[in-house]
């Protein structure tokens, strides 16, 4: 059995508007130091992990804020902005009736499943890997080996799709076939696979 395993954001989902997510909040920081703290900062990390809530997530972020937040008008402000790749999709389900399986791996936030789960079917997958249940994130090793167990097949017979560079580097080091690709550029790829199989 072949399992292709797709990113979330970049790949099938378009990236989440930042900018306008820092616009829609008054700052006392500039959008480069937001980004920063937003993306990659220690507690960022940790609520892509599960370590802690989106509500402690939240809290770190208001001593950066000029004005008070609440965690629903955060919500709110983060839900309400999802954009589907269509090609994506397509594949998806091409995928499905061709008889693979097909999963997600994805470093999401707990709001980030929360707004996966408002806007799309997540019944289309047949499992799903999301860093905050986990307490993995990619790139790191032990997430793809994590996969490849649940999966229950070796490395070889899994095609993963991400949009970050050191996530499919790390995944090819794991033994899975990876490839850096976008919502824009996945089509090309997935049908130049399915002619190899």
């Amino acid at each position: 059995m072949k399992y292709f395993v797709f990113d979330l954001g970049g790949v099938l989902s378009v990236p989440m508007d930042i900018k306008g997510l820092y616009e829609q909040i008054h700052w006392k920081i500039s959008f480069d130091e937001f980004l920063e703290k937003f993306n990659f900062s220690e507690e960022s990390i940790k609520v892509h992990k599960g370590e802690i809530t989106t509500k402690e997530f939240l809290e770190y972020l208001k001593q950066y804020m000029n004005e008070d937040v609440t965690l629903d008008k955060f919500k709110d402000m983060y839900i309400n902005n999802n954009v589907f790749f269509q090609d994506t999709i397509d594949i998806i389900k091409h995928l499905k009736e061709l008889g693979y399986k097909v999963c997600l791996l994805s470093n999401l936030k707990e709001i980030d499943d929360e707004k996966l789960k408002q806007n799309f079917d997540i019944s289309i997958f047949d499992e799903m890997f999301l860093s905050y249940r986990l307490g993995m994130v990619k790139p790191e090793d032990n997430i793809y080996q994590y996969v490849i167990n649940i999966l229950k097949t070796k490395p070889e017979d899994i095609y993963f799709f991400d949009d970050n560079k050191e996530n499919a580097e790390s995944a090819i080091r794991n033994g899975i076939h990876a490839y850096q690709v976008t919502g824009y550029t996945i089509k090309e790829k997935i049908f130049e696979i399915l002619k190899s199989l």
